[in-house]
């Protein structure tokens, strides 16, 4: 094998794209929830999967009958502007959220879904 074709299938093997997929008890509500409240768009839906696209960002949910495991999933995400996005959900979510600086160095809000998904956003403090 020679160097360049060594350097190829290096770049080939990285990873492209790292897609959540995250357990929804209820189908219905995971839709409503994701589209009115999230601002996703429902890309595509199956049986037993939803897509949806987040702000360009692929989001999977699957269907799951056990609420404990929804209750214990969750999702980081980190952001540009905390300030904004925050602001973007306090529009909708009101007092449910609030924004915090956190002992790690993270500004930081969560959300917490229809199906008990955490979702965790944050921003390095500068």
């Amino acid at each position: 094998m020679t160097f360049i074709s060594k350097t190829i299938e290096v770049l080939n093997s990285k990873i492209a794209q790292i897609i959540s997929q995250l357990p929804s008890l209820n189908f219905e509500k995971s839709k409503k929830f994701y589209q009115e409240i999230l601002g996703c768009k429902l890309a595509n839906e199956y049986d037993d999967l939803l897509i949806f696209v987040w702000d360009g960002i692929e989001i999977h949910l699957w269907k799951c009958d056990d609420k404990i495991v929804a209750e214990n999933s969750s999702c980081y995400i980190r952001v540009n502007d905390i300030e904004a996005v925050f602001e973007r959900y306090k529009k909708v979510l009101g007092d449910t959220i609030a924004l915090k600086n956190q002992p790690w160095g993270m500004r930081e809000f969560y959300i917490i879904d229809d199906s008990g998904n955490l979702f965790k956003f944050g921003q390095p403090i500068q």
